[in-house]
Parts: structure tokens; sequence; C-alpha cells
């Protein structure tokens, strides 16, 4: 156990495996949004894997206080814990729901996805993993009301839940957008480099993308970490069979400046998802005033609205396509889809998403 000043009793305690430089996808930068403008009486309970105890520090966390670090070993100490809301960003902590942890407190549970396959079956939605599926179901079942992440999302649950229907809501992700000097995208004349910048994860289309570079006159700069060791095998094959190793980097993962060094070199960033329950990776790119090339599945299409580069990941041809055209687009067409995207980010903002949660938690008291 690592106790970074937790108090003794908490309005709302949050409960994630994903916090400041323990990530894994789009819910580590949630919960720093969450962390940057929580108050005195909100604490952070982070559960990590027990093969990572000997490399918990206050280093890896995003503050000094009200954050405390327990093993998957040491989950019997949150029945210890006092609150009275518990919100829970993950479904394999699905025991947080039991009674002796939550006794009669409320329960929010964050869907930053409904865990299924991609795509998915309505006979197995869950690909035959009955733990998940049981996790899942066990959190929508006790939670008082579930957050959903996009209106995209909140309808996948009411397909495949509608008895979870009334109490379901949407609240958008937000980032806190920096004050950039740069006031003017860079958009060159000629449009040769492209990025990917994700986890190593099917869903996320990293594969269909570079399928597509046997096409296209380009280098496509891989940002990501091993998250699945058979999946880059596969890719890996597939770049060796094409012949596409003078076109497709690997950069590894990048987080903080690497992140931002990493998105302006590159003409635009190629979000290629098969889906997407919300997609920060687009507010990132959108804050550094980079083109996206975007997937318009899941919530995706909710943050861009109505963007030119933007494409059905399913269908035949039409990522391809999509690169096609902006390569070949003026630099003033380019600007004005930037500028038009760019002024979508009032919509996502840290400061909407704290005060929607914090009139949530004011409903359940």
């Amino acid at each position: 156990m690592f106790n970074i000043r937790f108090n003794p009793h908490y309005k709302v305690v949050n409960f994630t495996t994903e916090i400041g430089k323990y990530i894994v996808g789009g819910v580590a930068t949630f919960i720093d949004e969450f962390y940057k403008y929580h108050t005195e009486d909100m604490g952070f309970v982070h559960i990590y894997e027990d093969n990572l105890v000997n490399q918990i520090s206050l280093e890896m966390y995003p503050g000094d206080r009200d954050i405390l670090a327990l093993s998957f070993n040491e989950i019997n100490l949150l029945s210890n814990l006092s609150f009275d809301i518990a919100v829970v960003h993950f479904f394999g902590l699905s025991f947080v729901a039991n009674e002796q942890i939550i006794k009669d407190k409320k329960l929010i549970y964050v869907l930053h996805s409904v865990p299924t396959t991609e795509p998915y079956s309505i006979n197995d939605p869950f690909g035959g993993n009955l733990d998940v599926k049981g996790s899942f179901e066990a959190l929508c079942s006790r939670a008082d009301l579930l957050v959903c992440v996009s209106e995209a999302e909140k309808e996948k649950l009411g397909i495949l839940y509608p008895q979870y229907k009334d109490k379901a809501k949407v609240i958008y992700n937000g980032l806190d957008y920096k004050d950039s000097l740069k006031t003017e995208p860079v958009i060159r004349n000629e449009r040769k480099i492209f990025g990917y910048m994700g986890r190593l994860d099917y869903r996320k289309g990293l594969l269909e993308c570079i399928k597509n570079f046997k096409y296209i006159d380009g280098e496509l700069r891989i940002a990501c970490g091993n998250d699945d060791p058979f999946y880059l095998n596969t890719i890996l094959n597939y770049i060796e069979a094409a012949d596409l190793q003078d076109k497709v980097k690997f950069y590894g993962w990048c987080g903080g400046e690497r992140k931002i060094n990493f998105l302006n070199s590159l003409d635009a960033l190629i979000i290629p998802s098969l889906y997407e329950p919300f997609g920060y990776v687009a507010l990132e790119a959108m804050d550094e005033k980079i083109p996206i090339i975007v997937s318009s599945k899941g919530g995706l299409g909710e943050i861009i609205g109505e963007y030119k580069y933007s494409f059905d990941a399913y269908e035949p041809n039409a990522l391809k396509n999509c690169i096609l055209e902006f390569q070949q687009d003026s630099c003033n067409i380019i600007k004005q889809e930037i500028d038009k995207l760019f002024a979508r980010n009032n919509l996502f903002t840290s400061s909407i998403m704290i005060d929607k949660y914090k009139d949530l938690f004011c409903q359940l008291i």
C-alpha cells in the first residue's frame, strides 16, 4: 500500500487502474484531468497489478495528495475506506460493488467503453469472455448511475442492455487545452508524413491503416507500446510480406513533450479506429492544430462534427481515398477544416466535464 495524504473520509472516491504515468489508454487522461480540478472531498484509489509493486513511486502520480495505491493482493483493505460515493472507471474493478466495500453507499460506473469485441455479435458481444461479461454486468446492475462518454456508447449499451437505459446518461470527456503559441497550423504543400498514436489493439484499426500505405506516397510513423505482442507480430509479418519497411516506422510509446514533438512532426494524424467510445487522441491533435484523418465510428463522430477528412472504417478504400484527398487539397481548404475542427474544442473541456460530474454527485447525495 502507498498512501499519498489520503484522508479518512471523502465525499467521492474514484477507483481506477490508470492514473499519472500508469497508462493503458484514455482513462489515464480522464483521471489526470479529474485530479487536476479535484477538491478536498474527492479521493483516488489506484489499484495496480502485483508485479508493479517495485515501480510504485510518488513521481509517477499527478499530485501529492488524496491518492491511495493498492495492489490487487491488497483489495481486502478497501473495506476500511469511508466515502459517500464510489466512482468506478474499469469493469475489472467490479469487486468494488461487493457489499463489504460499497455497503449502502452510492455507486457510479463510468463506461469508458462497453468492453465488446469489434465488430460485436448481439448474441455474443463479449466474444465468449465470460469473466468480462460477468464483471461488466455486476457493475451495471449495482450502479445507481451509469455514465457513458458518448451518445454512441449509450446507444450501444441500450442495444445490449435495454434494462439499464433509464439510469444511463452521457457526460463527454474533456481536456484542459493549453494556450498554444502556435496561432496558425503548419500545412505543407507536399504532405507525406502521417502518424498513428495509441494502444496496440486490433480495435484501433492499425493493421488496416498500414495496408493502405501500399497505395500512398508517404510514410506512416507509429507511436505505440507493445500491448499485444501477438498483434504486433501480425503487423510486422504483414509489413515484411508487403515490403513496406521503408514506409512504416515505429517510434515507441510517446508521452509528455515527446508526444507533442511527435504530433508536430506530422502532416496529419490518422485515427483509423474500427470503433472508438470517445477519442481523446483526437482532442490532443486538435489542441496542437494538427490535421486529423479520422474514422467516424463511435464517439469520434461526435467530436469532429461535419469534418471533411473523416471516413467509415468498414468501407473498402475509404481511408485510402481520404488520405489521397487530403494530399491533393489546397492549403486553404485544409486550414478551413482545421479551424472548424479546432472551434469544437470548446465542447469538450475539462471544466464542462467536471461541472457535470459535480452536479451528478449532488443529485446522489
